[in-house]
């Protein structure tokens, strides 16, 4: 029994986490705010991120804090 996978299929699909964003433009959201509006899991929105060059991480110091990473988004065109 074989498998076909269509890899360009899995890669044309329309990333739904950079259309959310796009929705909320300007806003800087966080990764669980994210995640929950949509209903995914944690790691596949994490995966759909780094998938797409239009979502830049936010400076923490934008959002008010003196960490050094945080997991808020924005989207940028």
């Amino acid at each position: 029994m074989t498998v076909k996978i269509n890899i360009h299929e899995i890669n044309n699909k329309i990333n739904e986490v950079e259309d959310y964003l796009k929705n909320n433009e300007g806003k800087n959201i966080s990764l669980r705010k994210i995640y929950r509006d949509l209903g995914f899991k944690r790691r596949k929105t994490i995966w759909l991120i780094h998938k797409s060059d239009k979502i830049k991480n936010v400076n923490p110091l934008d959002v008010g804090s003196n960490k050094n990473f945080l997991h808020v988004y924005t989207y940028y065109e």
